[in-house]
């Protein structure tokens, strides 16, 4: 994983925050708020902590700017609600916006957008913005999943603004909500890409069984073929192939981080037909176009 800040403690981080609403002598404070007075960037207290909000929680003090009760909301009108919605979203250079980040940078807090329109997510298509992609029951199985096609898709470590971008089809506040922070997130990704790294090597050791049935041409009879390997290829697998070969085709040198339209495939050196094993050193990332190609030739 890419290292940022390890100068700067966690610590610091909230005792800086906790310095500037000291001085402006408030339980709440804004990110714009500490922009002007604090000595490290909003972005880095984010990204260590996953949201402003989380950072503020573990001082005890909160960003929230009020909800219906806000001085701000009398006499407000729907059309100026949605037109807050979108400058917030143009400030944050994102097309989608979580109740969070509006809490943090809004003028009239999430509570009077959800009594006005029902649903935040109604809000945000009238305002003309993407909807969070937050799913309350997402496993965890595929969030890490999603950051495994992320990954694949930038050609690197994906970042919380990438997926503030929408690059994920989950927000970033799904994520925070299932592991803590987008750190903890990236964190649980890598040791789950690296956990299995023994067992998987224990299984290439042992004999196989498949219920592939091959012609024996000398006894003239059928018979289940004995591997080492399974055929299928897992995400880790998967993952730590692509990530050798630089997401990147082996054969043309094509990435979906060029051209969005590439899609990489795991591929057989030696093809299984041919008694190739599913292992680290028979596998190479092909495109779909060079992979068909290899399929045609053979």
């Amino acid at each position: 994983m890419n290292d940022y800040h390890r100068n700067v403690s966690d610590e610091n981080l909230l005792d800086d925050v906790k310095r500037v609403a000291d001085l402006l002598g408030s339980d709440i404070l804004t990110r714009e708020a500490y922009k002007k007075y604090g000595k490290y960037s909003s972005s880095t207290i984010e990204k260590r902590f996953g949201s402003w909000k989380l950072a503020l929680e573990k001082i005890g003090i909160s960003s929230v700017r009020g909800g219906v009760k806000n001085i701000n909301n009398l006499n407000v009108s729907n059309e100026q609600l949605l037109d807050d919605l979108k400058n917030v979203a143009n400030r944050l250079e994102t097309t989608t916006l979580t109740s969070t980040q509006y809490d943090e940078s809004g003028k009239h807090g999430h509570n009077i957008i959800i009594s006005r329109f029902q649903k935040w997510e109604t809000a945000l298509l009238m305002a003309g913005l993407k909807p969070t992609g937050f799913h309350s029951k997402i496993s965890t199985e595929d969030l890490l999943e999603e950051i495994e096609c992320v990954w694949v898709k930038l050609g690197r470590q994906p970042t919380s603004s990438d997926i503030k971008n929408g690059v994920s089809k989950y927000s970033l506040n799904s994520y925070v909500r299932k592991f803590g922070s987008w750190r903890k997130a990236l964190e649980t990704f890598v040791e789950f890409i690296n956990q299995d790294i023994v067992s998987e090597k224990a299984e290439e050791s042992m004999p196989y069984t498949t219920n592939h049935k091959k012609m024996d041409l000398k006894t003239n009879s059928v018979k289940l073929e004995t591997r080492k390997t399974k055929r299928d290829i897992n995400l880790r697998l998967r993952f730590k192939v692509m990530q050798r070969d630089n997401f990147k085709c082996c054969i043309c040198g094509a990435s979906p981080a060029k051209d969005p339209s590439i899609e990489l495939h795991i591929d057989h050196i030696v093809p299984w037909s041919k008694g190739g094993e599913t292992t680290f050193d028979n596998l190479q990332t092909l495109c779909s176009k060079c992979n068909l190609g290899k399929s045609d030739l053979l």
